[in-house]
């Protein structure tokens, strides 16, 4: 077997990187440089794409996002605010044989893994997107796992069977209330939604409004998703969700409701004809990304969703575990 080579790409292979996030099954809308360069340019954030190749052929790779602590401590991620997961990804190989499709997956993991190791990071932490579950090229070598979960609702089944009784019950609440739903394109209206969460709790929303007005702007230009509302018989927007176009599925990425209109079922509505439109649409299924928070989960259960893992490897330097103990010790002493 020919040798994997691992470098960075450069921006002007950043095409040939999109294409490969196209085919490769885990790839998601989080992992093309039209995203990546959204969270560099709103968030400050700055990235690599590490390319994985055989032959001179892209074969795999990881997008990084790279951050120094005060000239201490060099950081690297596969995620940041507003993205869940942005792990490796693998070209699919031809072959039908389970073996060798492991031992292509082994070869690129440990060349990337290899890679990684040598870029003088104190601390790694890549999330893996849902469907790149084989994590032993990490584990085998020393690296942590854990396990996170998401949501997936099977636009196949008879979404009214599958209903709680608490779900039924909010949707005729929301009946009686006189709500509906339709498809928007504005931003402001989505912010204003979120910052009334947030400030329910005292906190700042996770990023600014204008990184939501460039992820509009690339669901516009490239038909990467879309939204969704529900709004009162006035007109008035109460609740929304952000939904991301994933390979046969969408992803329900960022939801807000305004927290006066709870009780009247608006998000139970959201969801149900959600699931109805994208069900006629020949979509195989929902990726709702709410199964890591109780309360979210908890209401997601109430629609008999299928529970699916998703993971995370971690490596860090004995410099950074000894400075995040003494970091934790300091405000243990202060508290």
């Amino acid at each position: 077997m020919d040798e994997v080579e691992v470098r960075e790409l450069m921006p002007s292979e950043y095409k040939e990187w999109d294409l490969l996030v196209e085919k490769a099954q885990p790839g998601t809308l989080f992992h093309t440089s039209d995203w990546l360069e959204i969270c560099r340019d709103v968030l400050s954030r700055d990235f690599k794409i590490y390319g994985c190749f055989r032959n001179g052929e892209l074969v795999g790779g990881c997008p990084i996002f790279v951050k120094n602590i005060k000239g201490m401590l060099k950081i690297a991620s596969s995620t940041c605010n507003m993205t869940d997961y942005c792990g490796p990804l693998i070209k699919e190989g031809a072959s039908s044989k389970a073996s060798k499709r492991m031992q292509d997956t082994h070869e690129i993991l440990g060349a990337l893994r290899e890679f990684l190791c040598k870029q003088g990071f104190d601390s790694i932490h890549l999330t893996l997107s849902p469907g790149l579950e084989d994590v032993r090229p990490f584990t085998w070598k020393g690296w942590e796992s854990s396990v996170r979960y998401t949501h997936h609702l099977d636009l196949k089944e008879n979404v009214d069977s599958n209903l709680s009784r608490k779900i039924r019950r909010e949707l005729k609440s929301a009946e009686e209330a006189g709500l509906k739903t339709r498809s928007s394109n504005d931003p402001e209206t989505y912010y204003h939604l979120l910052s009334l969460v947030y400030e329910k709790q005292n906190l700042e929303p996770p990023v600014p409004k204008g990184f939501f007005e460039r992820v509009f702007k690339l669901i516009q230009e490239k038909d990467a998703g879309y939204m969704f509302v529900s709004e009162t018989p006035e007109g008035e927007v109460v609740a929304s969700h952000l939904n991301l176009y994933g390979k046969k599925c969408t992803v329900t990425w960022s939801s807000a409701l305004n927290p006066e209109f709870g009780r009247m079922g608006p998000n139970a509505l959201l969801y149900y004809n959600e699931f109805l439109d994208l069900k006629a649409r020949n979509f195989e299924y929902m990726n709702v990304m709410a199964a890591n928070i109780p309360r979210f989960a908890d209401f997601i259960m109430g629609f008999s969703p299928k529970i699916v893992p998703y993971y995370t490897v971690t490596l860090r330097s004995k410099k950074y575990s000894l400075m995040r103990i003494l970091y934790q010790a300091t405000h243990e002493e202060t508290e």
